[in-house]
């Protein structure tokens, strides 16, 4: 008896170490670890990043990165002016990191606090980005 199990621990020791969590989870949700507002994108990156932009800023990026393990999701931007949604934007994410945006043309009347809220294909927010338009852009 003692001998059937010395073999087992040894069997069990000489197997390859591997984390226990990461077999137990399938988390196929994108993680978004950009998410930023601008006046443009070039060359796949983000220039003119503010939180504050002038009331004849004509139109903004809302530009983000996503990361994990996952071999697709439809993911939504969802511009907010205050509590008003004014546009909601289907993205196709393809991972493992993926980077894309969506524009929205901004009316110089537009002024005040808006938000652009990621949001998976069950509506659940991801993440989300707060800015001001009729400041000093």
């Amino acid at each position: 008896m003692q001998r059937a199990v010395l073999l087992l621990v040894a069997a069990a020791l000489a197997l390859p170490a591997r984390p226990i969590v990461a077999q137990e989870t399938s988390d196929t949700t994108p993680t978004v670890t950009r998410l930023v507002v601008a006046t443009g994108v070039q060359n796949h990156e983000p220039v003119g990043v503010a939180e504050q932009f002038a009331a004849d800023v004509g139109t903004l990026y809302c530009f983000m990165s996503v990361e994990g393990h996952f071999a697709g999701a439809q993911l939504s931007q969802v511009w907010m002016h205050g509590d008003e949604e004014v546009a909601s934007v289907p993205l196709t994410v393809k991972g493992p990191r993926w980077r894309t945006w969506s524009t929205k043309t901004i009316l110089p009347s537009w002024t005040g606090a808006w938000t652009v809220k990621v949001e998976d294909s069950q509506g659940n927010v991801l993440k989300s980005v707060d800015f001001t338009v009729g400041g000093a852009g």
